[in-house]
């Protein structure tokens, strides 16, 4: 008997607009086609920057894993 496995792939798709008519209509598409969707609040979105942020000064170099740990302990005394 063969072991398959399924490989699960996942797209992450970030979208911002001034519209919440168009963003409730977007929520509602995104659902009907079984995608997870969710709305995230301003404090997720400077999370989601910071995160990038970070992951871009350790892949250039410009920061290093200290700093990083550093960085992230500081977050949390804020």
């Amino acid at each position: 008997m063969l072991n398959l496995q399924k490989r699960i792939l996942m797209e992450t798709i970030l979208l911002r607009g001034d519209s919440k008519a168009n963003s409730k209509l977007l929520l509602e598409l995104a659902k009907k086609l079984n995608f997870s969707a969710k709305k995230l609040s301003a404090a997720e979105v400077e999370e989601f920057g910071i995160g990038l942020s970070i992951d871009e000064g350790l892949k250039s170099g410009l920061l290093t894993e200290n700093e990083k740990q550093d960085f992230m302990k500081f977050l949390k005394q804020v």
